[in-house]
């Protein structure tokens, strides 16, 4: 009797188990399919598309509706919002690079697998089950209706996290758990630069409008004591010297118009200036970061708060081309939660500044326009690509590491900039 109830327990673990290791397998080869059938429907865009990732964003976006419109019941989750992170991940994994669609080809083999070795087992245990009730003269006893058998493990994620753990390589740095703002309204912070006592060189004149536009004023009109005949010349060595040492308000800037009026050695220069973003909007951009940042622990190393720094605007923002505010603005990223490469890179560079860590705002290409950041961790340069690290279509809480703390040479690979006008890197990735 005892061997009947063993034997009935294990039969009916293992049932369960194989019924969702069934499950799980049938519903990523219909996911594979469904894929497969969207990327042939759009080969012609993907080939067209390559190397412009936010054209390509929108074929696989395309491919994703097509995968997760009316799907069938046979092979889908009851959960919709399972269901289509489900597709999501699939879909990324087969379009990625062919190391990702090879792991997504022995995901679903593994998980056959599994799924032929409980039938085995169901089957054995099934048979010695029946055995025992024919060796048996006695009944079942009476099993309490108020009882259930119920296993806490969801096994599809569970076969999941078994697999992908054998092809990711662990983080040797520290995880964070994101807490919600400190505040529940944002406390504006208005950052203005000092303005110089005299106007004679290209810096001061430099630190002069920095100090306009960190107020984001449109008009205004400084003094310059100096050369009429060579202005010209300053004025190009002041754009110069704006872009290296005020880089935020450089990027900011949109519309730039001049108008100069000289009277001997005295030069009246009046400015007009349009922005992305307003003086109230860039205040609560910098309220934020101040509130952001002090949930960093105490005891991190500067990797893990620029670890921290990418995993936030990852978690936090969906690439979005279309946003509800200027998608190039650190205001899109941080508080719509939305935006492009350039509020990525530019709410990066803040949070950096923020932090004390001493980091760089980079213009290239990548298939097209693109920002990122330089960043200085141990005394030494990498590469941090935050929008790149942040899965298309959006995955909530996953991560990617595939552009963070890199060497110029790995950032060559799909990325172009002009290399003289920033450090060189370390030789090796910083993981």
């Amino acid at each position: 009797m005892s061997n009947l109830i063993i034997f009935s327990c294990i039969f009916l673990i293992l049932l369960t188990i194989f019924i969702k290791t069934f499950r799980s397998f049938t519903s990523q080869l219909y996911l594979r399919s469904k894929i497969k059938k969207g990327l042939l429907q759009n080969k012609t865009e993907i080939r067209l598309a390559k190397g412009d990732k936010q054209q390509l964003s929108e074929v696989y976006k395309r491919v994703y509706n097509i995968v997760t419109h009316r799907p069938s019941r046979l092979f889908t989750s009851k959960n919709r919002r399972k269901f289509e992170q489900r597709a999501t991940s699939e879909l990324n994994r087969m379009v990625k690079n062919p190391l990702t669609k090879l792991f997504a080809s022995l995901l679903t083999f593994s998980k056959g697998m599994l799924t032929f070795i409980f039938l085995i087992a169901t089957t054995f245990f099934g048979v010695l089950v029946v055995d025992e009730v024919k060796a048996s003269s006695l009944t079942l006893p009476t099993i309490n209706k108020d009882v259930q058998l119920k296993l806490n493990v969801d096994l599809e994620d569970k076969i999941d996290s078994i697999v992908s753990s054998l092809f990711n390589a662990e983080n040797k740095l520290q995880s964070f758990n994101f807490q919600p703002l400190a505040n529940d309204e944002v406390i504006p912070v208005y950052d203005v630069k000092d303005y110089p006592q005299v106007i004679t060189n290209v810096e001061e004149l430099g630190q002069a409008i920095a100090h306009h536009m960190s107020k984001f004023e449109n008009q205004f009109t400084l003094h310059y004591e100096g050369d009429a005949s060579d202005f010209e010349n300053t004025v190009d060595e002041v754009y110069k010297w704006l872009q290296v040492n005020e880089p935020y308000l450089w990027a900011v800037m949109g519309d730039f118009s001049t108008r100069a009026r000289s009277f001997g050695n005295q030069i009246e220069w009046q400015a007009t200036i349009n922005y992305d973003l307003t003086a109230e909007e860039n205040a609560i951009v910098l309220g934020m970061i101040e509130q952001i940042v002090q949930t960093i622990p105490d005891d991190a190393s500067e990797a893990e708060k620029v670890k921290f720094v990418n995993d936030y605007l990852v978690v936090h923002t969906k690439y979005n081309l279309n946003s509800k505010a200027n998608a190039h603005t650190p205001y899109s990223v941080l508080v719509n939660g939305e935006g492009v490469c350039e509020g990525y890179a530019l709410a990066a560079l803040l949070m950096f500044e923020e932090l004390g860590i001493e980091a760089k705002y980079v213009i290239g290409d990548a298939g097209g326009p693109h920002a990122w950041n330089l960043v200085k961790v141990d005394g030494q340069w990498y590469h941090l690509d935050v929008t790149w690290n942040d899965p298309v279509p959006d995955q909530g809480d996953k991560v990617h590491y595939n552009y963070f703390l890199i060497t110029d040479e790995k950032m060559k690979k799909d990325h172009q900039w002009i290399e003289a006008d920033y450090p060189k890197t370390a030789v090796e990735n910083y993981l």
